[in-house]
């Protein structure tokens, strides 16, 4: 007891003294860290099915595959991300009670170094609330306009003036749905049409209203309808079709035009066809278009995940090569001299990085993965 008793009296005594000694507890600062200049970026649109209302976008080194950040993207927000610029955009809805209560509809602004808010611009609440698909946001080639994809179900489709910072017009759409400016005209866009043809819009000078004229027929909704994913080739863009043809449209002009249709499936054994969301990326530089495949394709799997990644020389006509790979349903491609493909496995709910090798005809190797939250359905390159 007394050499307790000591022990707890030299404490005490010393008390003043480690009080004095301590230093106070500085407040956390809290900071930014840009993503360093020239970083390649790999922007992977998540919809978070298990919490829909509070969607992500996560950002990656495109090289690394390390996670660089990630933003809220709300109520089955879209994303658009610009080739060469330093900020993107995300259309997406906002309900004041969560899962109820009013509604509002929002452009949103975001520094691509950042990622930090820059500014929103408010919308018609007619705006498509769905899977992640790159036509439903998009801006024009001169970067004053940005297009957004209504469905109530009825179609339009919003046209927000960036100058402005204001929406300027709703141009009805009906019977088609998505978007595609032109590379030529600012005040341009397509949008493909159930009956098989295209409807072109021109945009009067202040963006509130725009003539549209439609197309003759370019494929057959029926017996060829087309995947409404489609890559920018200069100025035509290149579409896929359910049973594996591809479409080349020239979308430049007053109304659209077909520029060629290529059987890219005819001779190959297995009933093979594309499949997914994302179903094929471009890479002008080589002329090689990547597209997702699976065997035994009928009417009704366009959606399966891919087996294969198919390498296809769009100038000379010519299967190069077939890469496995495992339940991929969306693909998008560096535009590097040597193109690093990217897709999306849904099942293991994961992007993945494949390097491709030009003496091997763009056959692909795996270099990388990482997972990609909840329910990844978009894959972007900036």
């Amino acid at each position: 007891m007394l050499r307790t008793g000591f022990f707890a009296c030299a404490f005490v005594a010393l008390l003043p003294f480690i009080a004095e000694a301590q230093e106070p507890l500085q407040p956390e600062q809290m900071t930014v860290e840009p993503i360093p200049a020239g970083t390649p970026k790999l922007f992977v649109a998540d919809l978070a099915i298990e919490h829909i209302v509070d969607g992500r976008v996560r950002v990656y080194d495109a090289n690394s595959m390390k996670l660089l950040g990630m933003v809220g993207t709300g109520f089955l927000g879209q994303v658009y991300i610009p080739p060469k610029q330093d900020v993107f955009y995300i259309s997406t809805s906002y309900i004041e009670k969560i899962t109820r209560g009013k509604r509002s509809d929002w452009l949103e602004i975001y520094d691509s170094n950042t990622l930090q808010f820059k500014g929103d611009i408010p919308i018609a609440t007619t705006r498509a609330q769905a899977l992640n698909y790159r036509p439903l946001l998009q801006g024009s080639s001169d970067d004053r306009w940005i297009f957004v994809q209504n469905a109530t179900p009825a179609t339009s489709i919003s046209v927000v003036d960036l100058k402005a910072q204001k929406q300027t017009a709703e141009l009805p759409n009906a019977g088609c749905y998505g978007i595609y400016p032109t590379t030529g005209n600012g005040l341009r866009f397509a949008t493909m049409c159930g009956d098989g043809t295209f409807g072109t819009y021109t945009l009067k000078e202040d963006g509130s209203a725009a003539e549209r004229k439609a197309s003759e027929p370019i494929f057959d909704g029926d017996a060829d309808a087309l995947f409404i994913h489609g890559e920018r080739d200069g100025n035509n863009r290149i579409f896929m079709s359910f049973p594996g043809n591809i479409y080349v449209v020239d979308l430049e002009g007053d109304t659209a035009k077909l520029v060629e249709k290529i059987e890219m499936t005819k001779g190959v054994e297995g009933d093979w066809r594309p499949g997914g969301y994302q179903t094929h990326a471009f890479h002008p530089k080589s002329g090689v278009l990547f597209v997702l495949m699976h065997k035994g394709g009928a009417e009704g799997s366009h959606k399966n995940p891919a087996e294969e990644i198919w390498a296809y020389d769009l100038r000379n006509k010519k299967l190069l090569s077939r890469s496995p790979t495992t339940t991929a349903t969306c693909v998008t491609v560096g535009q590097g001299d040597e193109p690093a493909v990217y897709v999306i496995d849904a099942i293991g709910v994961k992007v993945m990085r494949y390097t491709s090798d030009a003496t091997k005809g763009y056959a692909l190797t795996a270099a990388g993965e990482q997972k990609a939250g909840n329910a990844p359905g978009q894959v972007e390159s900036q």
